[in-house]
């Protein structure tokens, strides 16, 4: 059990939080680019993204601001968890860690940590299962998993599953526990708890604790010991031999590919790619005949593929289509107007328009309800802000004339002609990413089919 008086208190976390701008201590690639957690010469920092809104330190308490920023905290690490991948960048940083660069199992201090708050230290609750002689036969598990010889069709078994409880290797594997505990608390229990479990006597031997773990991992059936041994092994496989390095690193230098994900997830329709537009090559053969080949819809070179294709009535009369790019830029936060998306994207954003304007592949049901004025376009970029706001349009001189444009009151020969620009709440965008929101879906339509400047949020 969990000795709660064996526990010290930790500092502040407000104290550890960057927002976008504040840091001037770092380069200014890490400062503007780097999501995530870092902890250097026992130095932790969490870096927020661009647009993250911080707690109202004027109107609420100490103990009120630091509970919201733990419950801040652990969802950005939730939504790097669940929207960052390999090619994301995550946990493989140009950043300096004594010499290592092996991935954070965030994953398995989390589950420590939590398993440990939940049940306490790790003790001996179920029987060992094995094939070597000794102990009572399980005939049970015996039947099931030994494949007996038959002799005049009569099954007959020379192996067999015991059970017997190894007293001097449970106590090892308890103190091995308790060594994870407080190394998984060390580094991240400041997420749960205000306290810190005491240091075990167990020093760290890398080679005996993982040997020790991978032989309870294949004598156990327990389902929740099985992930507790797997996380301390993950554990374990991160460090070295020097336990006492407090480096660490957790985060992305992509943060714009999470972003475009968490947009798409919130808004988006889930078959995007009958949307995306098709493009191929027409080969002269030497035979005088033509071969026509087409890019895969998958491969980089076909980068014809908008990130979000949104549609609200689908299949119903008032049906109305919203192309939106993601655009991970800074221009909510600093307001400078060379921040906003440059021409190669807003000329994109017609070409996706266009080709569902024209197409006559998309499905019947978005076909069939399709009407001029039934698609708009859309660049959807953080800010701090408790609106969804709408800060103009994007065209270009062959869509729409110099004349036209300066007109705030003119109407586009279609509606796609101007891509609006919209900043969304960071922070209410990470809370609401697990699914799709028709709310959130209903007032960014009307932000951009209305061209309202202000639409407030949830």
């Amino acid at each position: 059990m969990k000795n709660k008086n064996e526990m010290k208190s930790k500092n502040s976390l407000s104290s550890c939080c960057v927002y976008f701008g504040e840091d001037k201590s770092d380069a200014e690639s890490l400062s503007e680019k780097f999501v995530g957690l870092k902890c250097t010469d026992g130095k932790l920092k969490i870096y927020f993204p661009v647009g993250y809104r911080k707690p109202d330190e004027k109107n609420n308490s100490p103990a009120k601001i630091e509970k919201e920023v733990r419950r801040n905290i652990l969802n950005l690490i939730q939504i790097l968890r669940r929207f960052g991948e390999k090619e994301d960048n995550l946990s493989a940083l140009p950043l300096p860690v004594k010499n290592q660069k092996v991935d954070f199992p965030i994953h398995a201090y989390l589950f420590i940590i939590r398993d440990f708050l939940s049940n306490g230290y790790y003790v001996q609750k179920e029987t060992l299962y094995s094939k070597i002689p000794g102990g009572k036969v399980s005939w049970n598990r015996t039947i099931k998993s030994v494949k007996p010889q038959f002799l005049d069709f009569q099954p007959f078994y020379f192996d067999f599953i015991t059970q017997k409880i190894n007293y001097s290797q449970t106590e090892l594997i308890s103190q091995i526990h308790r060594f994870c505990v407080h190394e998984c608390f060390s580094k991240l229990g400041f997420l749960f708890s205000g306290f810190m479990p005491e240091k075990p006597e167990l020093k760290l031997n890398k080679n005996l604790f993982v040997a020790t773990i991978k032989k309870a991992v294949a004598q156990t059936f327990n389902e929740n010991n099985l992930l507790l041994f797997k996380s301390m092994l993950d554990v374990l496989n991160f460090l070295d031999e020097n336990s006492e390095n407090k480096e660490f690193i957790y985060g992305t230098q992509n943060f714009h590919i999470i972003w475009e994900k968490m947009i798409d997830c919130i808004f988006g329709e889930s078959k995007k790619e009958n949307f995306y537009p098709k493009v191929y090559w027409k080969l002269k053969n030497g035979n005088g005949s033509e071969e026509r080949y087409y890019f895969k819809t998958d491969e980089k070179r076909n980068t014809l593929r908008p990130d979000t294709i949104m549609i609200t009535s689908r299949g119903k009369k008032g049906q109305k289509i919203f192309v939106l790019d993601s655009k991970y830029y800074r221009y909510g936060a600093t307001g400078i107007k060379n921040h906003l998306p440059d021409s190669a994207s807003i000329v994109k954003q017609f070409a996706y328009a266009e080709y569902i304007e024209k197409n006559a592949s998309i499905p019947n049901d978005v076909k069939n309800n399709r009407t001029e004025n039934s698609i708009f376009n859309a660049f959807i970029m953080p800010a701090c802000t408790e609106q969804i706001k709408n800060i103009g349009y994007a065209s270009a001189d062959y869509i729409l004339t110099e004349k036209d444009s300066s007109d705030v009151s003119c109407v586009p020969e279609k509606s796609w002609h101007k891509i609006h620009g919209i900043l969304l709440d960071t922070k209410t965008i990470m809370e609401h990413a697990a699914k799709k929101d028709n709310e959130l879906i209903d007032q960014l339509a009307t932000a951009i089919e209305e061209n309202r400047r202000d639409i407030l949020f949830l």
